[in-house]
C-alpha cells in the first residue's frame, strides 16, 4: 500500500510507516466516539454528546488482509477456539475494503512496552507468552511474526498484543514456534555486561537468558517444556516473604482552596501466624468533588465505607495469610468495598440534594502482596531499586489523549482539560475500578497521592525528594512543602508505605 493512500470511503487515511506498520487516521471521528463508541455525533461536533470526549482525528493500528481466511482480527469472530483472553488479542474496530484487500483496524491496547525488563517482569512475560502460544497451538493455530513493540506487559502479568500479525492454521512444527517465541522474548531481556564466569545465582543475571539459551541449543523443544522451565525460574521470585510495613501520611489544603476535600486513611494491624508476624495494611487517598462542601463529604464517606467493609466485615478473612493468595477472593473483597462506598455516596448525595463524587486510590497490603485499586486521577506509585514507577492509570481525558498519541505525557500538566475526570465514585450505580497486584520486596515504597501532589511535584522530583530526605514523616512533609512552593493549586495528600524485612 502506498503512503498516504485514501480509502474509497474518504474517511480514513492509510499510511505505511517506515517500520512497515499500517496506520489508519480517522478524519471523521464524530461518526464513532473513540471513548464510549457512540454513533450519534454529527459533522462539526467538537465533543461527544454522550460522554463529552473531544473529537479529534484518531489513529488506529491496521492489518492488510489479502485473504479472508487469515488474520487474527477476522478469525476472532470466525473461530470459537480463539478467545480475547488468550493473549488479549486486539479488539476489532472496523473493516475497510481497499483495492489491495481488506484492511482491519484495531484499537491499540492501553500501556506501553518497556525494554529491557527486570528479571521478574521478563519471566512474567515469558510465562504469559508461552501460555498463550500453547493454547493457540492446542487449538490448531500459530501466530505470525511479532515485533517487540506489538507486546504490552500488563500489571497482572498478562500480555496484550497491540498489533494483528497473521494468525493461521498450523504450518510449522512446534520446535519452530518455540524458537520464534524465544526470539521475541530475547528482545525484552537485559543482557548483563560481564566478562567473568557466572552462574544463575548471580544477581545481575536474568534467569530467562538460560532458558532462551536452552531453546537455541535444542535442549528445550516443546512449548510445555519451556513453560515448565519458566515456572521453575519464577518460583524464587514469588516466594512468600514476611515484610514489616511502616507508613506516614500528610494532607494539606494547599494555597488556593478554602477547604480540604481530600480524605486519607492509614490502618494497619498485625497477627502472629505460623511463627511469623503477618501484617495487613489499608491505605486510601480520596479526592472529593462537588459544590457546597460536598466533595469532602464524598471523600470521607468513601474512605469510611471502605474501612468498615474491609476491616470490620472481612476481619476474619484478612487475618488469614491464605486469604492473600486467593487472588479472586481479595479482588472481590476490594470491589465489593468500593461498590459499597459508591452506593453510600449516592445515598448521601440524594439526602443532601447535591451532586458529589470522589476519585480514589487505595492499597490493601496483605503480607508481601499489595492489591492496588484506582478510580479517577489519584495515583499510586512504587519505588523499587531507586526507580519510580506509576502503578495506576489515570482515568482522565488528558491521559486518554496520551494513550491515543494525540499529546505527550508532559502535556497533561498544562493541558486546559487536565481536570476532566472520566471515572469517579458517586456518578453511576456501578463503579468501574481498576485493580492491580504487586508482589512487594524489601525496601519497596508505595506512594499514594491525590492529583494536587503529582501535578505540582513531577515524577523526577518525587523520587529526588525521597532520595534526599530521611524518615517517612519528613519525606511526606517535604513533598507537601514542594507542592505548595510550586503553586499549591489544589488540596495535597500523600501516603508513604515502606516495606522492610
Amino acid at each position: 500500500m502506498n503512503k498516504k493512500t485514501t480509502t474509497n470511503a474518504a474517511r480514513y487515511t492509510l499510511s505505511d510507516m517506515n517500520d512497515g506498520t499500517l496506520w489508519a487516521i480517522d478524519q471523521e471521528p464524530w461518526r464513532r466516539c473513540w471513548f464510549c463508541d457512540s454513533r450519534f455525533g454529527a459533522a462539526g461536533d467538537e465533543y461527544c454528546g454522550s460522554c463529552g470526549a473531544r473529537f479529534t482525528p484518531r489513529r488506529y493500528r491496521g492489518e492488510l488482509l489479502g485473504s479472508m481466511t487469515v488474520g487474527m482480527l477476522l478469525d476472532i469472530h470466525r473461530n470459537p477456539a480463539i478467545t480475547q483472553d488468550l493473549l488479549r488479542l486486539p479488539v476489532l474496530y472496523e473493516s475497510l475494503e481497499t483495492p489491495n484487500g481488506t484492511v482491519v483496524l484495531a484499537r491499540t491496547p492501553e500501556g506501553s512496552t518497556v525494554m529491557p525488563l527486570s528479571a521478574h517482569d521478563a519471566l512474567l512475560l515469558a510465562r504469559a507468552m508461552f501460555t498463550g502460544v500453547v493454547q493457540l497451538y492446542d487449538a490448531g493455530y500459530q501466530l505470525g511474526k511479532l515485533q517487540s513493540t506489538d507486546i504490552f506487559l500488563q500489571s497482572d502479568g498478562s500480555v496484550a498484543l497491540g498489533a494483528a500479525p497473521f494468525l493461521t492454521m498450523l504450518t510449522t512444527n512446534q520446535q519452530a514456534i518455540v524458537h520464534e517465541t524465544a526470539e521475541i522474548l530475547a528482545t525484552f531481556v537485559e543482557i548483563p555486561r560481564i566478562t567473568r564466569r557466572f552462574d544463575i545465582a548471580d544477581a545481575d543475571v536474568n534467569p530467562l537468558l538460560t532458558i532462551l539459551a536452552d531453546v537455541r541449543s535444542d535442549i528445550l523443544t516443546t512449548l510445555i517444556d519451556c513453560l515448565q522451565a519458566v515456572e521453575e525460574a519464577i518460583a524464587p521470585f514469588e516466594t512468600r516473604r514476611t515484610l514489616v510495613q511502616s507508613f506516614a501520611a500528610k494532607s494539606d489544603v494547599g494555597r488556593r482552596r478554602a477547604g480540604n476535600e481530600d480524605t486519607i486513611l492509614t490502618a494497619s494491624t498485625t497477627w502472629h501466624r505460623d511463627k511469623n508476624n503477618y501484617q495487613v495494611g489499608l491505605y486510601v487517598v480520596a479526592d472529593g468533588m462537588g459544590g457546597h462542601a460536598a466533595g469532602e463529604v464524598a471523600s470521607a464517606t468513601a474512605v469510611q465505607s471502605i474501612f468498615e467493609h474491609i476491616f470490620a466485615a472481612n476481619n476474619t478473612h484478612i487475618s488469614n495469610p491464605l486469604f492473600a493468595t486467593d487472588v479472586a477472593a481479595v479482588v472481590q473483597c476490594i470491589d465489593d468495598a468500593i461498590q459499597h462506598a459508591n452506593t453510600q455516596i449516592m445515598v448521601e448525595a440524594k439526602r443532601l440534594g447535591n451532586d458529589m463524587g470522589t476519585t480514589l486510590t487505595m492499597a490493601l497490603v496483605l503480607g508481601d502482596v499489595a492489591y492496588i485499586a484506582n478510580i479517577g486521577d489519584s495515583r499510586t506509585y512504587i519505588i523499587r531499586d531507586d526507580q519510580l514507577r506509576r502503578v495506576t492509570n489515570d482515568h482522565s481525558l488528558v491521559m486518554k489523549l496520551v494513550e491515543l498519541e494525540h499529546i505527550v505525557e508532559e502535556d497533561i500538566y498544562t493541558h486546559p482539560q487536565r481536570n476532566g475526570v472520566l471515572r469517579s465514585l458517586g456518578v453511576s450505580a456501578l463503579a468501574e475500578v481498576d485493580i492491580y497486584i504487586e508482589r512487594l520486596r524489601p525496601n519497596d515504597v508505595l506512594v499514594l497521592c491525590s492529583d494536587g501532589m503529582w501535578e505540582m511535584v513531577r515524577d523526577p522530583d518525587i523520587i529526588g525528594t525521597i532520595r534526599n530526605q530521611n524518615g517517612l514523616a519528613n519525606i511526606a512533609d517535604t513533598l507537601v512543602e514542594v507542592a505548595n512552593n510550586a503553586g499549591g493549586d489544589d488540596n495535597i495528600s500523600v501516603i508513604l508505605v515502606k516495606c522492610d524485612q
